[in-house]
């Protein structure tokens, strides 16, 4: 239905605005109402949308009749239809404030929470950005990110204002190339084509990192002369980089597989932290994880690690520690750390950074969290730190912290539900959440990072 005027209550948990729509039978119905804002007015044109994010009945805005007083104007061109960004029309204090709230609403029961710390970067901060192939039926190319409400469908970007400009530069060049190729887009559902997802990052030395991502299939093996050509062209736009290219394999009843291959540049990227008087310059591998906004970053490690008020005779455990960045920053304020990292990737990364870092009270063990606690032979844990990744640590992962019985845990999460859902698991065992932080590395997104404090004084 066309021209439908609806007045938007509130946002939903995906940012997106709410309303009642009332049909001409004289029933009400929900309605989702992206890229809109509380208070606001706007004519719509509405239609039924099944996605990962809402079920039911979607409104596509096509005037705003009673703005907010807190819509701006989008920065970027694609901003109408992107997946990328959810709220480049709503000024940034405004997405603060919402940030902070939504977090307190999770958390109603802690006894402080502490004010939001703003991003010093609103633009330009993203370190990284995975981009996807796409094809259409007609055969016609995309090169991008994800189409808003759409079942898989890429968009050709032209630019995108979260990441340096170089990385648009640099995937308009890569599309054009493409376009030369005969090179196919993947699709997933039948295991079919090349191409996969390009990611590039940067690190706060200026190291650049650019992987392509292929299938794994023999018939679908990327000629020689065709990885050439893309290397020339990377090395125009981007100059000076990495280049990587990886394999997924996909095989039926199996796990996953990866292999990597080195095309051009050096095999590590280097990226500095600075937590109060030190800085710490860490050589990561292409592929290893890293808070994805570099200048907020240092705030993150350093904010939790000063609401865990650890003392030089602490014992830390970084569990799940990826390349055990938070124990490394750490290892100063502390008598000694123990990381825990099942990935041999990750853990070899760490490894190699404490020795070159000459932090001799980090100690990195690689295996699974349970099964080494398990063997014990371990020093008893004053603090714990978490950082799990979206999915939130779960019940396993839940009981393996409390089993350490350290007297705080500090959880960091990219995920505040998910989050909440584990927080409530660790009360239940004995322990008090006694503090929050959000902190924002995600402007233009819903997106906020949160540190919950956990204290006990069970022996």
């Amino acid at each position: 239905m066309n021209d439908i005027p609806l007045h938007i209550d509130e946002l939903d948990s995906n940012g997106w605005g709410k309303a009642q729509w009332l049909r001409p039978d004289g029933l009400l119905r929900a309605v989702t109402v992206p890229l809109s804002l509380p208070a606001e007015t706007v004519v719509s044109d509405l239609f039924k949308c099944k996605s990962k994010k809402t079920t039911g009945l979607v409104a596509e805005v096509r005037s705003v009749t009673n703005p907010s007083p807190f819509r701006v104007q989008p920065r970027c061109k694609h901003f109408s239809y992107c997946g990328g960004c959810t709220w480049q029309h709503v000024e940034y204090k405004k997405q603060l404030e919402i940030k902070e709230k939504w977090v307190q609403e999770l958390f109603p029961d802690c006894p402080t929470h502490h004010p939001i710390i703003a991003a010093p970067d609103v633009w330009n901060y993203r370190n990284k950005m995975e981009f996807s192939f796409g094809e259409d039926l007609k055969g016609q190319k995309f090169l991008g990110l994800m189409i808003r409400s759409s079942r898989g469908r890429v968009f050709t970007i032209e630019e995108c204002h979260l990441v340096n400009p170089w990385m648009a530069e640099t995937l308009q060049a890569i599309y054009k190339w493409w376009q030369t190729t005969d090179l196919l887009a993947f699709y997933g559902p039948k295991q079919l084509g090349h191409l996969r997802t390009l990611t590039m990052r940067e690190a706060s030395s200026g190291d650049r990192v650019i992987v392509l991502c292929v299938s794994g299939k023999p018939e679908y093996a990327i000629k020689r002369a065709q990885l050439d050509q893309f290397l020339e062209v990377c090395k125009k736009v981007a100059g000076e980089h990495t280049s990587i290219l990886r394999i997924q394999q996909v095989h039926t009843g199996s796990q996953t597989q990866f292999f990597e291959m080195r095309l051009h540049g050096p095999d590590t990227f280097r990226q500095e932290i600075t937590v109060g008087d030190n800085t710490f310059e860490f050589h990561l591998s292409p592929s290893s994880f890293f808070q994805p906004n570099s200048r907020q970053a240092g705030v993150i490690y350093e904010r939790a690690l000063a609401l865990a008020n650890l003392s030089q005779n602490d014992v830390l455990y970084d569990l799940y520690a990826g390349i055990g960045i938070f124990g490394m920053v750490a290892s100063k304020s502390v008598k000694q750390v123990i990381s825990i990292e099942l990935s041999p990737d990750a853990a070899y990364d760490a490894t190699e950074n404490a020795k070159r870092l000459n932090l001799s009270n980090v100690r990195m063990i690689k295996g699974d969290v349970a099964q080494i606690l398990k063997e014990g032979n371990l020093p008893k844990a004053d603090c714990v730190i978490v950082d799990p990744p979206r999915t939130g640590l779960g019940p396993k992962a839940c009981e393996q912290v409390v089993a350490l019985k350290p007297a705080t845990i500090c959880y960091v999460s990219c995920n505040p539900k998910t989050q909440k859902i584990d927080v409530e698991q660790l009360c239940k065992s004995g322990y008090t959440l006694t503090c929050i932080q959000p902190i924002d590395q995600f402007a233009q997104t819903i997106h906020v990072e949160n540190i919950a404090i956990l204290t006990t004084y069970c022996a």
